[in-house]
């Protein structure tokens, strides 16, 4: 029979060097892996922050369209065209996308963001909005004034792991009819 291991090779293995080795082979693939995971959380995180900061930015602007005429006449109404034109500008520049909602280099999305609803509510108040996302969660808010609201999916897809995640992001601005 021949001998597996040389007599340095079994003295190694038998010492605390040759445990430690061993251990190490064990242990280092899982702290990588470990390590992966919570690399791809922290990015999921991270783009929905940003993605719903970019989104409340948005709705700010759209709800700040106020329709001149019809307030000189006392009455505060959005104007739906000027709202979503301000909604998109803010929006694409927030999140780095062309106007067409595709990513450039600057973004950190590599898709595009679909806007599932948008909605100028421009009275009377109070008005309750609801829409049914497309995992089958139903988003509603009462407006108590005039405002916009808006639901955005983005899909991330995890650099280790590989998988696509939806984040469904919704935000509301209201402008205060006193």
């Amino acid at each position: 029979m021949k001998r597996m291991f040389s007599g340095t090779a079994k003295a190694f293995w038998r010492s605390n060097n040759g445990a430690i080795l061993l251990l190490l082979l064990l242990i280092i693939p899982v702290l990588w892996w470990l390590w992966c995971i919570t690399l791809d959380g922290t990015d999921a995180k991270y783009a929905a922050i940003m993605t719903k900061m970019a989104l409340n930015r948005a709705v700010k602007a759209a709800a700040a369209a106020i329709d001149t005429e019809l307030l000189a006449q006392g009455s505060v109404m959005i104007d739906p065209v000027a709202s979503r034109s301000g909604f998109d500008r803010v929006f694409t520049a927030n999140l780095g996308l062309r106007e067409d909602y595709s990513p450039t280099g600057n973004s950190f999305l590599r898709q595009a963001p679909e806007i599932l609803s948008y909605y100028t509510c421009p009275g009377p108040c109070p008005y309750r909005y609801s829409i049914t996302a497309a995992n089958g969660t139903e988003v509603a808010y009462t407006f108590s004034d005039p405002g916009v609201c808006a639901l955005v999916r983005i899909s991330i897809k995890h650099n280790f792991s590989g998988k696509v995640q939806d984040i469904f992001v919704f935000a509301v601005a209201e402008v205060l009819d006193d």
